[in-house]
């Protein structure tokens, strides 16, 4: 038996704690650094439309630096995206989410979720010891001792340097293994199709767009996915082999549970559209639909924000507005994957009513399309195409008095529904992101938003709520997409999708 707190530990396959059900398998070939650069370009229903341009180059963390987009180098091919893995690379079963510092289920059946439960130690620490794993989870040494030498025999796990810990031997970190997984992101925008590829560490491994046509036939848009993605997984191959399966991002409503998407009010045509069983079929292995905002709260976690609080609201701003939750370290869906529509919030707070006294869309829900057509109105000469809202943000951030109130006036009616999730439930962190946030502007939301639900909610004499930017950003939801994947598959919970995980888990 090796030592758990100072010698490093010889790797035995036969001594591990549940070889035969344990999935990870190490990949057969070394990363490979690629870089590019890209220029989304708007597809039409009759072709296929290229992507961008394909490149090799370095991964880039999420968290800085610009913005790595590569381009479509290859042709999508007929064939999966990778092979399943035996022992586990087939279809994965419900996820629900991480609740803080879980700690261990002592019963024999239960060996795959100490495993994850080992994982999501390692992964909030990026990197610890065997001794600080059983101190966080509360599995005994010895257990952690055989499930980490079947993850480091699997390749999931490395181990670093030795350090020093007190007295005693110097303890031998570990740390996941980046080349070990990736998932693919798909983000479906009623502009704009988008795809990353993202390894087990957060590092962004190629990332493409499609600008999309007004009104896209659902079928069509299937086929640009599944072309997008094969492309993504292809580009990504040399720096991570094994595919851990495909997450997309959509707006609601949607039925989470059998990827449909319902009748989202941006996508006129699209009624029922059978998401995760056509993209399953297309591409062959696991995939996972989540609602946009949501998707981009689980990237935020796992990529984001791990160690800036258990719960927090993340305020989803693109073409509509939306928000995901983390409530008690768990990801909250509701009870069909649809939790979060703030519209209504806002239409009540600011008395936007049908002559019934129902909630009417409230223009300032849309705001990339609105804050353009109010800085028309407002008497700015804006160039016409897609880059409208970017031009209207950059004028805003040089100074344009016209373009600052409009972006205020909408920052400040997304605030009061914002308040109303402060009110709902009671958190401390709202986290403030997706594609209309740009860094231009994102002071601007930042302030109206920060002001809106510290001066409105009835608890503010009693905790202050944190404003924060989003650590993804405009990639959010894509990022969160493929982080929905490694949620699935990483993430220790013996709930339901969409429960909390069991009570004797703790």
């Amino acid at each position: 038996m090796g030592e758990v707190d100072g010698e490093r530990e010889p790797v035995r396959a036969a001594d591990s704690e549940s070889p035969s059900t344990s999935p990870w398998s190490a990949p057969s070939r070394p990363p490979l650094a690629r870089d590019a650069g890209w220029r989304p370009t708007r597809g039409a229903p009759g072709g296929a439309p290229a992507s961008g341009v394909s490149g090799p180059g370095a991964r880039q963390p999420l968290g800085g630096g610009p913005e790595r987009r590569s381009r479509a180098g290859r042709p999508a091919q007929a064939e999966p995206l990778l092979g399943r893995r035996e022992g586990g690379g087939g279809r994965f079963g419900p996820q629900t989410g991480a609740r803080p510092a879980p700690r261990a289920f002592n019963q024999l059946a239960l060996g795959s979720y100490n495993e994850k439960l080992v994982i999501e130690s390692i992964r909030q620490a990026v990197s610890t010891s065997r001794v600080e794993i059983a101190e966080r989870t509360g599995l005994t040494p010895q257990a952690v001792s055989r499930i980490t030498r079947n993850l480091l025999t699997s390749g999931l796990l490395t181990e670093d340097a030795r350090r020093l810990g007190g007295a005693g031997k110097p303890r031998v970190p570990l740390r996941l293994r980046p080349d070990a997984g990736s998932a693919i992101g798909v983000h479906l925008d009623p502009k704009m199709i988008t795809v990353v590829a993202v390894d087990l560490c957060g590092d962004l491994l190629d990332q493409r767009h499609l600008l999309l046509p007004e009104q896209p036939d659902p079928q069509w848009c299937l086929a640009q996915m599944t072309r997008l993605a094969l492309e993504s997984a292809e580009a990504a191959r040399p720096a991570s082999e094994a595919l851990l399966g495909v997450g997309v991002a959509v707006p609601g409503p949607l039925d989470s549970r059998a990827g449909l998407l319902l009748d989202p009010p941006l996508f006129r045509d699209w009624k029922h559209v059978e998401l995760k069983a056509e993209l399953a079929t297309r591409l062959d292995v696991t995939v996972v639909v989540e609602k946009d905002s949501t998707a981009a709260a689980i990237g935020e976690r796992w990529l984001g924000a791990a160690d800036r609080a258990d719960d927090f609201v993340y305020l989803y701003l693109g073409a509509g507005v939306g928000s995901g939750a983390f409530l008690n370290g768990d990801v909250y869906r509701g009870r069909t994957g649809n939790a979060g529509e703030v519209g209504q919030l806002c239409a009540i707070a600011t008395g936007w009513l049908t002559p019934e006294g129902g909630p009417k869309l409230v223009p300032e829900c849309a705001p990339t399309s609105t804050v353009v057509e109010r800085a028309r109105a407002a008497g700015m000469v804006i160039p016409p195409g897609d880059a409208a809202y970017e031009w209207v943000c950059a004028a805003a951030a040089g100074g344009d008095l016209r373009a600052v109130t409009v972006i205020e006036e909408v920052a400040r009616v997304i605030g009061l529904g914002a308040a109303g999730l402060i009110d709902l439930l009671d958190v401390e962190l709202l986290i403030i992101g997706g594609p209309a946030v740009l860094p231009t502007v994102a002071d601007i939301y930042h302030r109206q938003i920060a002001a809106a639900v510290n001066g409105f909610p009835m608890a503010r004499h009693l905790r202050e709520v944190e404003v924060a930017q989003s650590h993804l950003n405009r990639a959010a939801a894509a990022v969160g997409a493929a982080s929905s994947v490694f949620h699935e598959v990483f993430t220790p919970s013996l709930g339901s999708r969409t429960r909390t995980a069991h009570p004797d888990a703790v």
